[in-house]
Order: C-alpha cells, then sequence, then structure tokens
C-alpha cells in the first residue's frame, strides 16, 4: 500500500513523492548520511520510549526529512495543484501549500515506527488527505472504539469513555512539539515551521476539548 502526493507550483516547479505504508529500516543507521537533526538524541521528545542504544535516528524525522527539505522555499499561503492518488483513488485539490504539507506528513508520521505515533496506523492506512477538524473527529473517535472491540474480543480492559484516547492526544502534542524544535534546526522555511506548528495546535484542541467536538456532530446520530 502507498500513498502519493504531487505539488504542482504556479511557477511550474513539480514535487512528487510516493510514499509506500510498509517501510522497514535498520534500527541503526549510518550517521552521515542523514541530516543531524535526524538523529534520536537531537531533541528527543521527553516521553520517547527509544533508546539510542537500540536507535541511532528518530524514525518519523528519517522519513519525513526529504519531504520537508524540498518545501525549503516554498510560502505556506502559496497555492498550488495537490494531486494525491492511492490503490483505491486519487483525489486533488488547489489549495495553500502548507494544508498539503501537513496532510503528506501526518501520513508519514502516523505509518512511521515511533512506538507513540504508531498507534495511529489504523487511520493513516485509511489515509484521507485534506481532512476536515469534524472528519478527523469522526475517524479518530470511530478509530479508537474499534480498537475497544478488538481489546473486548481479546478480554482486554475497553475505554469507553475515551480517557485512554485524551492521553494520546496530550502525548501526541508533545511530539508534534519536539518534533517542531527539530524542523527549526533544519530549515527557517515558512511552510516546515507552519506544517508542523498547525499539527501541534489540533492535538491541543482534541485532548482539552474533545467532548465539545463530539457534541458537535452529535446530530448525525439522533
Amino acid at each position: 500500500m502507498y500513498i502519493e502526493y504531487t505539488f504542482t507550483m504556479d511557477d511550474g516547479k513539480v514535487l512528487n513523492y510516493k510514499v509506500e505504508f510498509y517501510r522497514p529500516r535498520e534500527h541503526l543507521l549510518e550517521q552521515d548520511k542523514y541530516p543531524h537533526w535526524t538523529l534520536l538524541e537531537f531533541h528527543q521528545c521527553p516521553n520517547c520510549p527509544l533508546q539510542k542504544s537500540h536507535y541511532s535516528h528518530c524514525p518519523p524525522a528519517i522519513d519525513a526529512y526529504e519531504i520537508l527539505l524540498g518545501f525549503a522555499d516554498i510560502i505556506s499561503c502559496h497555492e498550488v495543484d495537490i494531486h494525491v492518488k492511492t490503490p483505491e483513488r486519487e483525489y486533488f485539490k488547489r489549495t495553500d501549500a502548507q494544508t498539503g504539507l501537513r496532510a503528506i506528513i501526518g501520513f508519514v508520521m502516523a505509518s512511521s515506527a515511533c512506538p507513540l505515533l504508531s498507534k495511529m496506523r489504523g487511520m493513516a492506512y485509511y489515509h484521507l488527505p485534506f481532512a476536515s477538524l469534524d472528519e478527523t473527529v469522526f475517524r479518530v473517535t470511530a478509530s479508537y472504539m474499534l480498537e475497544q472491540y478488538y481489546n473486548h474480543k481479546k478480554n482486554r480492559a475497553v475505554d469507553l469513555d475515551f480517557t485512554n484516547l485524551k492521553q494520546r492526544f496530550k502525548e501526541t502534542q508533545t511530539v508534534n512539539y519536539h518534533f517542531l524544535e527539530r524542523i527549526r534546526a533544519a530549515t527557517e522555511a515558512d511552510s516546515n515551521l507552519n506544517v508542523l506548528a498547525t499539527l501541534f495546535t489540533i492535538s491541543s484542541m482534541l485532548s482539552l476539548s474533545l467532548e465539545r467536538h463530539l457534541k458537535d456532530i452529535e446530530y448525525l446520530f439522533d
């Protein structure tokens, strides 16, 4: 399974990224092959369970660095044509570069080997580009409830109050914040900073006011 993003700028510049969902990689990599800001210990998230004796680099940083560097001279507010291709269907949208970059980086991070972000791999597998906040709330909570169903089938504890989901948002918020610090060290590009700042904002909103956002879509089930 893969997704392919093609960004076409008004000046004719084209950026194309084909990202496989499964990206097996050695845990210990040669340091001189990757930027220094991808090293695990560089702004490592305080809640990261990985140890540098077993992992030399941050998994999502390794997966995302080529994409982020490709946008080093792209301004986030500039409109671009974005074509997204998956094995099942294709999407197209003309929008600001930040929206498209946020979509592909969100997929890359959620499908990475990060033990914190990998809890969203189910959503990443059924990737929806350009999702609105309401769509994100629906997909996150529906995915989480399906996880609780599987927990029930395996006689594990079931969380119907989204208590652990809120904790996941807090963990994701921490990851996004410290990942942003990595990007600040890598580039001064406007888009790269804005996209991670936006991801940070979304996880923060959902961790603090999930019930309110669920209330907004409750009418769909009346």
